[in-house]
């Protein structure tokens, strides 16, 4: 976790994070053994979120859930994806169909942050987590958010990495762009063994308005098996994505 993070503050949006994992009704216990964290905190912090209005605490079962509140925040900043639970049904739609892991991405500065995770089914699959940060010049999730990006603010994106890396081999700009430029052109990034060994992700944007910040959604998985099932996995997120986003 980043140093200037305020305690608290993270805290607070760890528990609703984990809410979103798990959903379902939890009790203290289970959130603060989850985190590792005390329970008299863990709990002073819940009771916190519920005079707050984003947590209900079941007095009966002494059990604690996300609010009404929680769920209609954010939902102006994309509107029509989030209306009927779009979003939600084509995560649900290709996790269902591929049994493999789905994430829904975001470029924060330097990286892509997984916003939503629905885990595997498959035997062996990839475990991912809320809130992790994938280089957004190297990971698959991250070069589709570079394809909304013109050729001089990535060459900046990729200055401002170089410098702020001790990598021992900085990334080639031109490269990068014709990396990026492929995947523009065939609508989707494959992201083989680049962060974690033996695993690839499968990336493709969603539609969003002008307004809007890109989003991208990627299914991941072993990397033999999602090299096998390649044209099948592209096929089925595309054929998803527009049927609801028609």
């Amino acid at each position: 976790m980043e140093k200037n993070l305020v305690k608290s503050a993270a805290r607070a949006i760890q528990v609703l994070e984990f809410f979103d994992t798990v959903r379902r009704a939890s009790p203290v216990a289970e959130v603060a053994d989850h985190f590792g964290w005390p329970h008299s905190s863990t709990s002073a912090l819940m009771r916190s979120l519920v005079s707050l209005g984003y947590l209900h605490f079941d007095a009966g079962a002494r059990t604690y859930i996300p609010s009404m509140r929680v769920a209609l925040l954010g939902d102006w900043l994309h509107g029509p994806m989030l209306s009927h639970g779009k979003l939600s049904q084509l995560l649900e739609q290709l996790n269902h169909a591929t049994g493999e892991t789905v994430v829904l991405a975001a470029q924060n500065g330097l990286h892509s942050q997984y916003l939503r995770v629905l885990q595997g089914t498959n035997t062996l699959r990839m475990h991912l987590q809320i809130g992790t940060l994938r280089p957004l010049l190297s990971s698959g999730t991250g070069r589709m958010l570079l394809t909304q990006m013109d050729d001089g603010t990535i060459r900046k994106l990729t200055r401002k990495f170089n410098l702020a890396s001790d990598a021992a081999h900085p990334v080639n700009a031109e490269e990068l762009l014709r990396q990026v430029a492929e995947d523009r052109e065939r609508g989707y990034a494959v992201s083989m063994n680049q962060v974690t060994p033996h695993a690839t992700l499968i990336a493709m944007l969603l539609p969003t308005r002008p307004t809007e910040k890109p989003l991208a959604i990627g299914i991941a998985g072993l990397t033999d098996r999602l090299i096998a099932n390649e044209r099948k996995y592209v096929r089925t997120m595309q054929e998803a994505i527009n049927a609801l986003f028609e």
